[in-house]
């Protein structure tokens, strides 16, 4: 099942969202909560409506996810950069280093580093 994962501001931790629409892109209803977990096959979506709105309103607002397939782990040998978004700076997710990245094998979602992107 794909799903959706973003980070909760309010609680701290990673929020699960079932995929919707028709290009299994859409935010659905949340179905968990977790503190850790790994997504295989992720594409990186920010809906640029939703980062327009905040940029005006200067007010949070859920509009960039990562879509994926939950696995329990990432196999060995990848090349593991931490990821990271910030609206206010740039409309793509990107790598600490500053490589706009849009798709991955691997996003590892921790409670401790964030988001780290394996490819």
């Amino acid at each position: 099942m794909r799903v959706i994962v973003y980070k909760n501001l309010r609680r701290g931790d990673w929020s699960i969202a079932a995929a919707s629409g028709r290009n299994g892109t859409g935010r659905g209803q949340v179905i968990d909560h977790l503190t850790s977990l790994i997504l295989s096959d992720v594409t990186m979506i920010v809906q640029e409506s939703g980062r327009q709105r905040v940029l005006s309103k200067r007010q949070r607002e859920v509009h960039a996810w990562c879509v994926g397939e939950i696995v329990d782990t990432v196999p060995p040998g990848l090349t593991a950069r931490e990821l990271t978004y910030n609206p206010y700076r740039c409309g793509e997710f990107t790598t600490r280093d500053g490589k706009a990245i849009e798709h991955c094998a691997y996003v590892e979602f921790t409670e401790s580093q964030g988001a780290i992107a394996h490819t």
